[in-house]
């Protein structure tokens, strides 16, 4: 009796630990904003991003600091001992004695013709460029959330597709072996029922691993990897995009926000141009120090305080030599943003072009999956009369499966395509 209760016990918690881990091991759904939310949050992308915003702002600070006054303070302290000759006609005399010195220098610049202030500007348009990278790779990560969910999407409704094949399959070997069970149908039928439904069986699988591919891939694209996975419970949605292709293209050139980290950056190499021209210019300076020295306390004040004017006169055409590679510089800045704009002109087309063609298909196969579906209803309703044979139903449920999943590809190409002419445009997140 004991040992009964023990067993019995034992097997409820063993069927308790199984439905948790198997709770355990269901994955975590996300929709497509919690997803982006959560790679916001944790890639490692933008926490790179970050940190160069902020190396960019203290270049900023670093190029202005030069406004200011610089202050310093020293203090030293020696002694000294030995023989000293005080007169030849006497012999040395050991000495010893100690000495103390400190003293505050300040200095100030009051004008270097604009060496500064192109450094400053060059600073300050750098800034801009960084922060426009990081809404770039901002950018860049929402889009591949997007992409890699409307992936894991697709990839549960082609398994979605592949089990109802599955089912149409097997209830089809089912009516072949009753059929040939009350002498209606042929051994012939039934082979071919059973190859229909191992068919059937083998893209399913294919369909499980694409769709456990696309959770890693999700997951890549989060940057987080949660024990169970994830799961996309969204289905696709139509959003309708009734721009034209022009104004698309016209607020492409307004809003990518790597266009206008490239026109900064011009910006900032023109600056550079101007500072380092500059270095042919006089630097007028202020200075002053307040120093206190002696032997012994109290210590002697001084001061003595000055303005001071540098003209360079000849560096070895070092200085026309980095204004030469400073204005290349400019060139092949401002040939970057050309040719920027030429990939922005592309990108906005092909992808324009690629989600009116995807609309156009998502009608199409629609009606595609409507007609199959009701030519497998035709095919099963003459097999079960008598007037169908079962190639027929075989055919019907082939065209049926590849009538399902043309339209889930037309329905994943729309979404993914009106993602990448949002990138393309740059109003990914607004």
């Amino acid at each position: 009796m004991l040992r009964r209760v023990i067993w019995r016990a034992f097997g409820s918690l063993l069927l308790a630990a199984t439905s948790l881990a198997s709770l355990q091991a269901q994955p975590t759904p996300v929709n497509v904003s919690q997803a982006i939310s959560l790679a916001l949050e944790h890639h490692p992308s933008l926490h790179a991003a970050r940190a160069n915003v902020r190396s960019s702002e203290a270049g900023l600070t670093l190029a202005r600091s030069a406004y200011f006054p610089t202050l310093s303070l020293s203090a030293s302290f020696s002694r000294t001992e030995g023989a000293f000759v005080f007169n030849p006609s006497f012999p040395p005399r050991s000495q010893s004695y100690d000495s103390y010195s400190t003293g505050v220098q300040a200095q100030q610049l009051l004008y270097d013709f604009g060496r500064t202030g192109g450094r400053s500007s060059a600073s300050s348009d750098l800034v801009r460029a960084v922060e426009s990278d990081y809404e770039t790779t901002r950018e860049a990560v929402i889009v591949n959330v997007q992409l890699a969910y409307f992936n894991l999407v697709q990839a549960e409704r082609v398994v979605s597709v592949s089990e109802e094949s599955v089912a149409l399959a097997e209830d089809n070997l089912r009516r072949a072996k009753a059929f040939l069970s009350v002498g209606k149908g042929r051994e012939f039928d039934v082979t071919k029922a059973g190859v229909d439904l191992a068919n059937a069986n083998v893209g399913l699988i294919g369909a499980r691993n694409q769709r456990r591919i696309a959770e890693i891939q999700l997951e890549n694209a989060i940057g987080v990897h949660p024990p169970s996975g994830f799961a996309a419970p969204d289905t696709f949605a139509i959003q309708p995009f009734s721009l034209p292709v022009d104004s698309a293209l016209t607020v492409a050139y307004a809003s990518r926000p790597d266009l206008a980290s490239a026109t900064a950056r011009v910006s900032a190499d023109e600056a550079l141009v101007s500072a380092t021209r500059s270095q042919h210019l006089p630097v007028l300076t202020a200075f002053g120090t307040w120093t206190w020295s002696g032997f012994q306390f109290p210590l002697y004040d001084r001061w003595n305080a000055g303005v001071s004017l540098s003209v360079p006169l000849f560096q070895g055409f070092a200085v026309s030599a980095q204004v030469d590679q400073a204005q290349a510089t400019v060139d092949v800045a401002r040939t970057t943003v050309d040719l920027l704009r030429e990939s922005i002109r592309l990108d906005v087309q092909q992808s324009y072009s690629n989600l009116k063609e995807a609309e156009e298909r998502i009608a199409a196969s629609t009606q595609l999956v409507g007609q199959a579906r009701q030519n497998l209803t035709l095919a099963q309703k003459q097999y079960a009369a008598g007037t169908g044979t079962p190639l027929a139903v075989s055919d019907a449920l082939l065209q049926l499966s590849n009538a399902e999943i043309t339209n889930v590809q037309a329905l994943h190409d729309y979404n993914s395509s009106l993602v990448t002419l949002q990138r393309a445009m740059g109003v990914v997140g607004k």
